[in-house]
């Protein structure tokens, strides 16, 4: 059985295992903003956030899931239990060719709010969504 739950220190190193963003993993497990998903001790995915880091508002900047485990419900399992960590309006974006995370967020009740060119190298739409979580 696959659980989410805070991030702790000693997740680090598996953590580091498969991170494949920039950023900070410690501060981010430091300051209570990632959540793991984890199954017999071994932690398949996690997501990650920054205190108003949009428009004032919390934003999802990390969502990532090993590559063996991944089309198995991980991802899902991670984004609908956001809200043992958060509430309010939360945002999330991502580029609009990734049309496998485009799937993921809509099935999981998010709204899109629009998109914004200009943020991406190549000039690529990054589409926003936002999701009220209690």
């Amino acid at each position: 059985m696959t659980i989410v739950r805070q991030a702790e220190p000693n997740d680090l190193p598996q953590v580091m295992t498969f991170h494949l963003l920039p950023g900070d993993r410690v501060t981010e497990i430091v300051e209570r903003r990632m959540l793991v998903a984890e199954q017999n001790g071994t932690i398949l995915g996690y997501i990650s956030w920054q205190m108003r880091g949009c428009i004032g508002l919390d934003y999802v900047n990390r969502l990532v899931v090993k590559p063996m485990h991944r089309r198995q419900g991980i991802g899902k399992n991670i984004m609908t239990s956001m809200s043992i960590a958060l509430t309010g309006r939360v945002f999330i974006s991502t580029k609009a060719s990734n049309q496998s995370a485009i799937a993921l967020i809509e099935s999981t009740d998010w709204t899109k709010a629009g998109e914004l060119y200009g943020l991406l190298p190549d000039n690529e739409a990054e589409v926003f969504f936002w999701r009220d979580l209690r």
